[in-house]
């Protein structure tokens, strides 16, 4: 959640509803946050997934090194493969989402969230939002 003063206009954190997307700028905010600090991690190796796929390849070389560098090798490799594959998978959220273009809506104070494209969940009303406040049932089929 990247709540800004935009999205609670004075209301307390406690008003809103996490269980539902607070509004669709802040889900892209947080996906997107999400996104650069996944592409932080994989700045901060020395060298590229292929280049520690070409190690493995070379069997002479790979061969040179101990027990634990070849470990070591392999799990540097599966870790740059899990940080790209959930790059990936981000990006297709952000898309399926329609959270890829600009001026997104806000909360402006709503506390009831939105139901974003592809999410099967319905809008909460106003009326059923002050009921579950109030402890009463919702549903009063």
């Amino acid at each position: 959640m990247m709540m800004t003063e935009e999205d609670t206009r004075g209301k307390e954190l406690a008003d809103f509803d996490f269980s539902r997307t607070i509004s669709p700028a802040n889900e892209a905010a947080v996906l997107q946050s999400v996104v650069e600090a996944v592409n932080y991690q994989l700045d901060l190796y020395p060298n590229s997934e292929e280049d520690d796929a070409n190690i493995i390849k070379d069997k002479g070389l790979f061969r040179l090194l101990t027990y634990n560098q070849r470990m070591a090798v392999r799990h540097r490799r599966n870790e740059k493969r899990l940080l790209k594959r959930t790059l990936a998978a981000l990006e297709k959220q952000i898309r399926n989402k329609g959270l890829d273009v600009d001026g997104l809506k806000r909360a402006e104070g709503s506390t009831l969230g939105d139901v974003l494209k592809g999410e099967t969940r319905k809008q909460k009303t106003a009326l059923e939002d002050r009921l579950e406040k109030m402890g009463l049932p919702v549903d009063l089929k």
